[in-house]
């Protein structure tokens, strides 16, 4: 072959393969270009963060509802009863006894004599007790007059019931109940006073299921 038209055959593939790398370099530009997320890197989705309406792993500090205290269940729970030990039945049997013993209305139409009281509370008590109870009373007679003058009236209120300091624990036939009260006396003319008193009494449980009193300890 020539010299010459070797020559040119070099050089005709010389541009052949410089134009096939131009055209190679222009496709990427292109596609670059046209769609340039290929190049970034996908970003994956952050797990710490939860969807939306989803419970939070973290538990809430606030709340609508305070949590409970030892103390605020401390403060729930039912105080002791007044009547501690005392059987409820007898504890009732007990205040009705004493507001009928120490209770007196010498207004007209109303008691006769101190005896009056111990007449009332009788019917709470043992058939032995009951008997002492309608007795007259030795009590003064001169008071009572007095008392019937200035149309005195005794009101009284029990304002606890409990087991008296070491008496035996209340059982099913028997139990000791002290009982603090106050009494009201109003006369005519005269200021209104109260008194604070106690009294101490043996309840027995009747066959029949009732409670009486049997004895008063302490008058």
């Amino acid at each position: 072959m020539p010299a010459s038209r070797l020559a040119r055959s070099s050089a005709w593939k010389i541009f052949v393969l410089f134009a096939a790398a131009a055209l190679l370099a222009t496709t990427g530009i292109l596609l670059l270009v046209v769609d340039p997320g290929r190049s970034t890197p996908t970003t994956k989705p952050d797990t710490a963060t939860a969807p939306p309406g989803s419970p939070s792993s973290t538990p809430s500090t606030s709340s609508s509802e305070p949590t409970p205290t030892s103390q605020d269940a401390a403060a729930t729970e039912q105080e002791p009863s007044a009547s501690g030990s005392v059987p409820p039945k007898a504890a009732d049997t007990a205040r009705r006894f004493v507001l009928a013993w120490a209770s007196h209305d010498a207004r007209p139409g109303h008691d006769v004599s101190f005896s009056d009281a111990g007449r009332r509370a009788a019917t709470y008590a043992t058939e032995e007790l009951a008997a002492q109870l309608r007795e007259p009373g030795d009590r003064s007679t001169r008071l009572w007059q007095q008392w019937l003058a200035d149309k005195t009236r005794v009101t009284c209120v029990v304002d606890r019931v409990a087991t008296p300091d070491g008496a035996p624990a209340a059982t099913s036939e028997r139990a000791y109940v002290r009982l603090l009260y106050t009494c009201t006396t109003r006369a005519a003319g005269q200021p209104t006073t109260r008194s604070h008193d106690q009294l101490a009494v043996e309840m027995h449980h009747a066959p029949a299921g009732a409670w009486r009193v049997a004895a008063i300890v302490n008058a």
